[in-house]
């Protein structure tokens, strides 16, 4: 048992630790902030469509940092399984397996950053599809 949670672990590090910094797309196909010379046209159908993103986002920011919390908290749990850090030898094999090294404090640090990205970058997103409502307010 204890070697499946540590392949668990492993497995989760290696997923996570392979660009800490990448932007992911904003979930429910959302609008980017455009260049202010080209908003979207104020419709109904787009002011639906604005409403039900920020449902989702809404949804999102509820739940999502305490879905990352959880990970982080099993990836720690592992690491602490581990003894905080992997031995030098293991990290050199997984390191030629997977093609990049797997510090486990990095890794750790990255995810309980992540979380609260994660919470800062939907809020920045419901903001901005609300101030899209407000501009399509007294259009239609």
């Amino acid at each position: 048992m204890r070697r499946l949670a540590t392949l668990t672990v492993l497995t989760l590090a290696a997923a996570l630790s392979g660009s800490a910094a990448a932007q992911l797309p904003l979930p429910f196909g959302g609008p980017q902030i455009p260049e202010p010379d080209k908003f979207a046209k104020c419709s109904k159908e787009y002011v639906k469509s604005v409403e039900e993103q920020i449902a989702a986002m809404e949804k999102l920011r509820a739940s999502g940092p305490e879905l990352v919390g959880q990970v982080c908290t099993l990836i720690e749990s592992g690491s602490a399984l581990l003894g905080g850090e992997l031995p030098d030898n293991v990290r050199q094999q997984l390191k030629g397996l997977f093609g990049f090294d797997i510090d486990l404090r990095f890794i750790k640090a990255q995810c309980r950053l992540g979380q609260g990205n994660l919470d800062r970058e939907v809020m920045s997103q419901i903001g901005f599809l609300k101030s899209e409502l407000i501009r399509c307010d007294g259009t239609i």
